[in-house]
């Protein structure tokens, strides 16, 4: 069981969070390819400090530098070597998706987009407004396309935006396009609920709530993750709202230090977009303003609030990296049985090996 992983040379917390799952499945039959070295222990601090975000969460040396074969690639993937190819980020990577593009087929192939605009490849405006891209392979027709930010506004047709809204969002939608979301490795989620010990964290993303919480700041308040993580440890609440899209790593980052995730207009989001699985009143807290959020809180008994954080907490586990990998692979293989096959060949041998190793060691 071969898979090969196409990255992109700056962060990707979608394709990078799944990556790191396929990673703790499949070790060194999951081949990065150019390697992502952001994720790995040895990468070196002068590029880790160019990343966005100051790397917290995803970037703090997740993988082992392990030997990978990486070595004449486009001849393996021209003559079957790998038994799947994910393409991390086909808005970057659509070069290489091109060029790749008569090797593959919708029984070895996995479109992800991750950005935070709507538009799909190649339906954004970058593409349109250049002509030598207007005859670009599509992505979606016959692969499976899955869509972080898939909105009313996400269709293939760039000429779709020409009609009026409400005739826009009637529009069906691809039949191959599904839908993803971020993920927080299990390693960053805390192994117990903490003890509280303030109501808010130090850092607010929504202006409002921060002009009014005394102590709190808008822009990044730790230089370390080990800091950033103990202060939502600490608060009970954890601030979040829709930033450049409705997904966001800090939403994980809060349910992963068992915090419980407020979110503003949560119910706003359209439901085929990411985050999924959060709902108001049971995991979280869906908010509107400042007295509506503090409202719902005061209202808040020692059980229910018991109750909120664990859910979350939960939650946190339900998307880690690991299980949005599986989750994405049993997406994919229920309509590639062969593949399944496949995979489940390679569980059950892996299993044995690591069970064979145990006994070894053991012994």
């Amino acid at each position: 069981m071969k898979i090969l992983f196409f990255t992109s040379a700056v962060e990707d917390y979608l394709g990078d969070g799944i990556l790191i799952g396929l990673r703790a499945l499949f070790g060194d039959d999951c081949i990065d390819y150019p390697k992502c070295e952001i994720l790995y222990q040895n990468c070196p601090d002068n590029v880790l400090s160019q990343v966005r975000g100051k790397g917290f969460t995803l970037y703090t040396g997740l993988l082992d530098d392990i030997p990978i074969d990486r070595f004449n690639i486009e001849y393996k993937l021209q003559n079957g070597y790998y038994d799947l190819i994910i393409f991390g980020d086909i808005q970057r990577q659509f070069g290489l998706f091109v060029h790749f593009r008569p090797w593959l087929t919708k029984r070895n192939t996995i479109i992800m987009d991750g950005l935070d605009t709507s538009q799909p490849y190649p339906a954004r405006g970058r593409w349109w407004r250049r002509p030598y891209y207007w005859f670009l392979p599509k992505a979606h027709k016959p692969f499976l396309y899955f869509k972080r930010e898939w909105t009313d506004d996400t269709y293939f047709n760039a000429a779709a935006r020409l009609l009026p809204a409400p005739v826009r969002r009637r529009l069906p939608s691809a039949k191959n396009l599904r839908s993803i979301s971020f993920s927080v490795p299990e390693e960053k989620i805390v192994g117990q609920l903490p003890e509280k010990k303030k109501d808010f964290p130090k850092h607010i993303v929504d202006n409002e709530l921060a002009d009014k919480i005394p102590g709190s700041t808008t822009t990044y308040a730790f230089q370390s993750e080990i800091e950033y993580y103990q202060d939502l440890q600490d608060a009970r609440f954890g601030i979040t709202t829709m930033r450049a899209g409705w997904d966001c790593l800090r939403h994980y980052e809060v349910a992963a230090n068992g915090a419980v995730i407020c979110f503003k207009d949560l119910d706003r989001k359209p439901h085929t977009c990411a985050p999924h699985g959060l709902k108001a009143g049971v995991n979280c807290i869906v908010y509107h303003d400042y007295d509506d959020l503090m409202g719902q809180i005061n209202r808040l008994d020692k059980e229910k609030y018991a109750s909120l954080q664990r859910k979350c907490w939960e939650w946190a586990h339900q998307n880690s990296s690991e299980n949005k990998a599986k989750e994405l692979l049993s997406v994919f293989t229920a309509e590639n049985p062969q593949l399944a096959r496949e995979i489940s060949r390679y569980s059950i041998e892996n299993q044995t090996r690591n069970a064979v190793a145990s006994i070894t060691d053991f012994l």
